[in-house]
């Protein structure tokens, strides 16, 4: 399928690079098995990952007897997916590249639609709830997890925000999607709607560890970072960051608060 956006476009889509993304996963695994659990995943159930990055929600899914398509816009990260699945001894899940705005699946196709902190990204937030929708069969689950702006995510970008004076993107806009009364806004046509505040715990020494990783190597503010050619500025973001992280740090893990959201398709 072509993609009709323009490399920049493409690029900014890319939020969780593949390069230090693997050693970070993990730190998302209760998160997946939370979602899955709340999606009353059946065997034999069609479920379409979106955004499945390197599979973890996928494989979980999988195990859970589902029937399983994992569905993400780059390419390298469906590459380590399909070595995690084959690893798992699973050669029965289907991967495919495709954007949340566009999915290159047929209506009313699945039974669960996941997306574990992906669609959230995608520029057009209404278009790609509408497309979570349009590929769950009535009666169907979407179910899916974004960060809250409140929580620690929250606090990085206002600092981000501070120091940058015209980012590239918009930096809140995945934001949005842990806020529920957005989220009833974009989900109004379905039958149920219910939420949960979660907490993830990032373990790391130092706040400068997660900081490296979550926001300058992989995480969603790494792209507005790496356009931060100072420096100076860049030191001065990341003494700020720091002292922010400071308040959400404890028995070595960074509190990290997101929304659970699952929805019943009419």
């Amino acid at each position: 399928m072509d993609d009709p956006t323009e490399p920049g476009d493409r690029a900014a889509r890319h939020v969780w690079s593949a390069g230090r993304y693997p050693a970070m996963a993990p730190n998302m695994l209760p998160a997946i098995a939370r979602l899955v659990n709340v999606a009353g995943i059946d065997p034999g159930n069609r479920v379409l990952d979106v955004g499945c990055g390197t599979g973890n929600a996928a494989l979980t899914a999988r195990r859970a007897g589902a029937d399983v398509l994992g569905l993400d816009l780059a390419h390298d990260m469906l590459d380590l997916a399909r070595d995690n699945a084959a690893l798992a001894g699973y050669d029965d899940i289907g991967w495919l590249t495709g954007d949340a705005e566009t999915l290159p699946v047929p209506d009313g196709a699945f039974d669960v639609v996941l997306s574990n902190f992906g669609h959230v990204f995608a520029p057009d937030s209404t278009r790609a709830g509408a497309e979570l929708r349009r590929v769950t069969k009535p009666g169907g689950r979407v179910c899916f997890t974004a960060w809250s702006p409140n929580g620690v995510v929250g606090d990085l970008t206002r600092v981000l925000t501070d120091h940058v004076a015209d980012p590239p993107s918009d930096p809140w806009s995945h934001l949005q999607w842990g806020d529920p009364e957005f989220v009833r806004e974009q989900f109004a046509d379905v039958a149920d709607c219910s939420f949960q505040r979660r907490l993830l715990e990032f373990r790391y020494a130092t706040p400068h560890h997660f900081w490296r990783e979550f926001a300058e190597e992989s995480g969603p503010l790494s792209p507005v970072l790496r356009r931060m050619d100072d420096d100076d500025s860049r030191a001065a973001l990341r003494r700020d960051a720091v002292a922010a992280l400071e308040e959400w740090f404890g028995d070595n893990a960074i509190r990290v608060e997101y929304l659970q959201v699952r929805a019943v398709v009419e």
